[in-house]
């Protein structure tokens, strides 16, 4: 009988490239359900039910808030093994899916109100149960990737899921179209609920190293805390990721509610958004080799300018056509820069933590998760109380959402300055990374100058 339960395997005869690719495989399939049941989609379903911008807030707050229960599962992970805590809990998760198609019956019923009360308490009860699981994943992804892999496979392994969620994403919007209907809401959570059982069933085939009793640690959560913030590499590390990741996530909600707001159609909106996707897939294997080659430093750098260029830029997106292909552009661009500042983050994660103290990881995302809920109801509350802000002056009209745009991008300047705090010995500097990366383009007008010299 085959065993799925691999504690008499040893650590250095467990299949790396095996799990890898199984890994690989369970990113594709969650992440393709996931999509189905996004933030985005279920934005456009509360838009269409009339939710306001603390409600949006609130919805994406519920996709990630939950995430920090985690925290809890930490000590069972070390007592009991990863995959005896992720496979029981990715299964409740799972089903609790099945209760999303309920949710365009209701809507056909009842009162909106009542819907989008049953839409954010289904939402929380799924990622409720996922957290608590998905605190194994990364400890099980520290023990699959070999070291000097590490930029090159999360490289990888984040193009295979990007393109996963960019297929899926512009088979919804094709399929949404211009009049989004309930019964295609209905469609699309059922093909969630089956993409996330094919992944389900692929984590019944993952390997994991054997338990180690050295490694159980009897300190309380809140001891645990203390123990990570006083590595000071650590605390650095997780005071820079709060800051970006609050401003990273808090102005994507209400991308959708503006596009909304000017007009743009359900399948538009989501055919946009997959060029995040696009962004992404395009640059994960160039930034994984150059994170590789020449460490996180100008990663962070060229990410950090990216992101204030593409999050003011929302300044110019109105209702025609050179609108509508700049939203393409920025949500591609965003896709990029972001992309490239996630690998550097992980990378930096990956090689601080050592494989005795897996559980620092989960308090660092924990202070991820934690941000990221709460900038989207920042964010709503903030739009809520200056609805009626606006500023003309000639051809210049700005409203709260400009004004929004402005500030979330002005304050990336912050994490920017906190990546001094994020440096490692023998990396190179930003200057030398861009002169590597531009010296092709300096061998191609390189000849061309100097003709036009003589």
């Amino acid at each position: 009988m085959r065993k799925n339960n691999l504690n008499n395997i040893e650590p250095h005869k467990i299949n790396r490239r095996r799990n890898m690719t199984i890994v690989t495989l369970c990113a594709v399939f969650g992440v393709a359900g996931g999509t189905c049941i996004s933030n985005n989609v279920l934005s456009l379903v509360a838009i269409k039910l009339g939710a306001g911008d603390i409600y949006l807030g609130l919805l994406a707050a519920a996709f990630t808030a939950p995430l920090v229960l985690g925290i809890f599962s930490m000590k069972a992970i070390e007592k009991h093994g990863k995959l005896k805590i992720l496979i029981p809990w990715t299964a409740a998760s799972t089903i609790l899916v099945m209760l999303y198609m309920l949710i365009p019956k209701i809507a056909q019923q009842y009162r909106p109100v009542y819907v989008l009360s049953s839409l954010f308490v289904i939402q929380i009860l799924i990622n409720t149960c996922a957290a608590i699981g998905n605190t194994a994943w990364f400890p099980l992804l520290q023990d699959t990737t070999p070291t000097r892999l590490t930029g090159r496979f999360f490289a990888r392994l984040r193009t295979s899921w990007q393109t996963a969620s960019i297929i899926t994403v512009i088979v919804i919007s094709f399929f949404l179209g211009k009049n989004s209907e309930w019964w295609k809401f209905e469609i699309i959570f059922a093909a969630a609920f089956i993409l996330l059982t094919i992944k389900f069933l692929l984590l019944l085939r993952i390997q994991e190293k054997p338990l180690a009793v050295r490694h159980i640690s009897d300190k309380t959560i809140i001891g645990r805390f203390k123990e990570v913030f006083q590595i000071k590499q650590l605390r650095y590390c997780i005071i820079y990721l709060a800051c970006y990741s609050f401003l990273a996530a808090a102005p994507e909600p209400f991308k959708i509610k503006m596009l909304k707001q000017l007009h743009y159609s359900s399948g538009f909106i989501l055919a946009a958004i997959s060029m995040f996707g696009v962004g992404a897939i395009l640059s994960l294997r160039f930034w994984g080799k150059l994170a590789d080659k020449f460490g996180n430093r100008a990663i962070f750098s060229i990410s950090h300018i990216g992101m204030i260029v593409t999050t003011i830029l929302w300044l110019i997106i109105d209702n025609n056509i050179f609108s509508e292909i700049m939203t393409f552009i920025l949500y591609f661009s965003f896709g990029i820069f972001h992309s490239g500042n996630g690998i550097a983050q992980t990378r930096y994660v990956l090689h601080s933590v050592p494989d005795s103290k897996q559980n620092y990881i989960n308090i660092i995302n924990f202070t991820t998760f934690f941000f990221i809920s709460i900038a989207p109801i920042i964010t709503g509350v903030f739009l809520t109380m200056t609805q009626n802000v606006s500023f003309s002056s000639g051809a210049l009209n700005l409203n709260n959402y400009h004004l929004m745009f402005i500030i979330i991008g002005t304050l990336f300047i912050v994490p920017h300055i906190l990546r001094r705090n994020l440096r490692a010995a023998k990396e190179s500097s930003t200057s030398n990374v861009v002169a590597f990366v531009m010296r092709p383009l300096r061998n191609i007008f390189g000849p061309f100058k100097r003709i036009n010299r003589k």
